[in-house]
């Protein structure tokens, strides 16, 4: 994964994290969801990005007993390792949030009016 894609993934993980604690499969489904299946990433690319993040002490993840996760197919009782943001990922988020905003602002400035 190029170094843009895997700042692109770690940002699309953050925004789907915002509004609250998602596992593995909320994170990529909300992704998918929300971009209208524009974003999407792949469960072996989202794994080592949450664990980046994690190492970074962006996100934290614990460890949550449950029942099914929306649209899988585990059985009752199956444990999946929820994540959530830090005070530190929240800041994070405002960052990348504001440069993606003003990057956005310039691509347009450059597009003209289509």
């Amino acid at each position: 994964m190029s170094e843009s894609a895997r700042a692109r993934s770690q940002f699309l993980v953050l925004l789907a994290l915002r509004e609250g604690g998602k596992h593995g499969y909320q994170i990529a489904r909300h992704i998918a969801d929300k971009s209208r299946g524009f974003f999407s990433i792949s469960y072996g690319a989202l794994y080592p990005v949450l664990h980046k993040l994690e190492q970074d002490g962006l996100i934290t993840g614990a460890w949550e007993t449950g029942g099914a996760a929306e649209g899988a197919s585990a059985g009752e009782g199956q444990r999946r390792r929820v994540y959530t943001l830090t005070r530190a990922g929240h800041k994070a988020l405002a960052e990348e949030r504001e440069h993606q905003q003003r990057e956005s602002a310039a691509l347009r400035a450059l597009m003209g009016k289509a």
